[in-house]
């Protein structure tokens, strides 16, 4: 208690919170340990340790990493998440997905070959479906 100064910890650490606009383009790879949205376009891959929002407006033609994921705008390319993707009814996604668990909302368009992780244990989800025509 005395003659024993208590220092404080600086270990505190933020991580950071980025954010792309509308309206701008970028023609190259993005790289980042924090969060990050994009409502821009971008020309080239995005990896985030993070949580990545691509808003309405967004179009990515590259390959998307991140943590956990909302998609809400347009994506061509490859899409790894760890944990859990999102993708909402103005989602347009050309590619492969690969997720811990998924969540669509009706009205999404995807065209892409889908594989889940649970667990341990990894399950591929393809489509397994016929459309019937009517005899005419």
């Amino acid at each position: 208690m005395f003659g024993k100064k208590e220092i404080a910890s600086n270990s505190f650490s933020m991580q950071a919170i980025n954010n792309i606009g509308n309206g701008t383009v970028i023609e190259g790879n993005i790289k980042t340990d924090g969060d990050i949205r994009i409502d821009g376009k971008i020309n080239g891959n995005i990896h985030t340790t993070g949580r990545l929002v691509l808003g309405v407006t967004c179009q990515v033609i590259g390959d998307v990493t991140c943590l956990d994921g909302s998609i809400d705008g347009f994506v061509r390319g490859n899409i790894q998440v760890k944990e859990i993707l999102k993708i909402s009814k103005t989602a347009n996604i050309d590619g492969n997905i690969q997720t811990g668990k998924l969540i669509v909302e009706e009205g999404a368009m995807i065209q892409a070959k889908i594989s889940m992780a649970g667990g341990q244990k990894q399950v591929q989800n393809t489509p397994n479906y016929q459309i019937n025509k009517p005899n005419n």
